[in-house]
């Protein structure tokens, strides 16, 4: 892809309650990893580790401290997911790459978070880089490279119980998605940028970023219903994670007395937002 972005890095989802939403999702089958704290800053996180990317709970637990905006996050429009993170595999490369294209990036800037692993705790690296975006919140889309990769995977974290195996979509509602189809050419290219008559789509590795009008979300999920009243836009509505077997992830949450809804006939999996800390969460076949 262009600037050296090589697909998803993660997705991040604003928690009220960090322990109970390590709960709440080791209920839903996920392996938890230890606990991440932000080296000076107020917040900490939980994540959901696969191969390739991740999710990101994150929740504040010194209030005292900075904690990012996640604070005023939290009060405006309650939990569920802030934003994501794509991955690139040069940095300083994309960074040069995405100042040819006009894309007024910001970095790259250093990064680092203390994980607490029994053994001791270890202090993975990162560098992100920041830039205007269109179709999310300010700071709803970033890049992110690992300077110690090896810290953040062990082999235990990548098996769920639920057989999660990657996040296949994101889907963002917004009011006028084919606005938005210049600055995704842009940033990822015209061959990863698809349209409808309703929806933009951009591929980014294995993810599938969708932009939708929230009149339109009918013909992305049929049937849907949610019993909150859905916040300003543009609002990252929902997250689909590929699994290796639908049928035995069904088996799984009921089992865990999970309520669930089974969509088109045994095609996907959903979970209500209120069950899964503010995301419309979708299981699927890979």
């Amino acid at each position: 892809m262009l600037h050296k972005i090589e697909g998803l890095d993660h997705t991040l989802v604003g928690v009220a309650d960090l322990e109970q939403a390590r709960v709440q999702y080791e209920r839903l089958g996920f392996t938890i990893t230890p606990r991440g704290s932000h080296i000076g800053w107020g917040t900490a996180n939980y994540c959901i580790m696969f191969d390739e990317d991740y999710i990101e709970l994150l929740g504040i637990v010194a209030p005292s401290k900075e904690s990012n905006g996640l604070d005023a996050q939290l009060e405006d429009r309650g939990e569920g997911m802030l934003g994501l993170a794509f991955a690139s595999s040069d940095p300083e490369e994309t960074v040069r790459s995405m100042k040819l294209a006009g894309l007024e990036p910001t970095g790259p800037h250093d990064l680092k978070r203390k994980l607490e692993l029994p053994e001791g705790d270890v202090i993975p690296e990162f560098k992100l880089i920041r830039f205007p975006t269109q179709g999310l919140s300010k700071r709803g889309l970033f890049i992110c490279h690992h300077l110690t990769p090896e810290m953040i995977r062990e082999p235990e974290w990548l098996e769920h119980a639920n057989g999660s195996q990657y996040i296949q979509s994101v889907v963002v509602l917004v009011e006028d998605p084919a606005s938005l189809i210049p600055h995704y050419t842009q940033l990822c290219g015209s061959l990863n940028v698809t349209t409808t008559d309703a929806t933009i789509t951009v591929s980014v590795g294995r993810l599938n970023l969708i932009f939708v009008k929230e009149q339109d979300l009918d013909l992305l999920f049929p049937g849907l219903f949610i019993s909150d009243e859905l916040p300003e836009l543009p609002h990252i509505l929902s997250m689909s994670i590929a699994v290796e077997s639908l049928s035995d992830t069904a088996d799984y949450l009921k089992k865990k007395d999970v309520a669930v809804q089974d969509i088109s006939s045994g095609r996907a999996l959903r979970i209500q937002p209120k069950d899964a800390c503010g995301v419309l969460l979708e299981f699927v076949e890979a």
